[in-house]
């Protein structure tokens, strides 16, 4: 009878589990919670610094590069809707493209394909890679 007794109020205050009683067995998964990160301002700055960049290029600018002038980027993670059209004389691809955050269409190189092939023509810029088109001889232009 004691033992009876002794089991019992075991049960009744939680210090055996259920699963020796007999009874059924809940498993609760902890869940993991994740702050949530502040928006970055990165979203509008890109499209704003890539819109002066590029209509500076496409405006022409002086013959000689000076160290004031920006370059285009033409960083591949910066675009969109890429297609190449042809290839140049010095065995780089040339390319439609749009810019993210930007309206219309441009033809120019792929910093990656540069950096390999003419890395002079390279320059990084916040994180993002350059080139100087005037050192390849050739011209980013805008096609629509």
């Amino acid at each position: 009878m004691r033992k009876i007794l002794l089991l019992s109020t075991a049960l009744t205050l939680g210090t055996l589990g259920p699963a020796l009683a007999g009874g059924p067995v809940v498993m609760e998964e902890e869940t993991e919670v994740v702050a949530e990160r502040p928006a970055s301002s990165a979203g509008l700055v890109i499209p704003l610094l890539l819109l002066a960049v590029v209509a500076l290029a496409a405006s022409g600018g002086n013959d000689e590069p000076t160290k004031e002038e920006p370059l285009p980027i033409s960083d591949r993670r910066l675009k969109h809707d890429i297609r190449r059209v042809g290839t140049t004389q010095l065995g780089l691809g040339v390319y439609h493209y749009r810019y993210n955050g930007m309206d219309g269409l441009w033809e120019g190189v792929m910093a990656d394909e540069v950096a390999v092939l003419h890395p002079g023509a390279i320059r990084p810029m916040l994180g993002y890679r350059t080139v100087d088109y005037r050192k390849l001889g050739l011209e980013l232009k805008r096609v629509a």
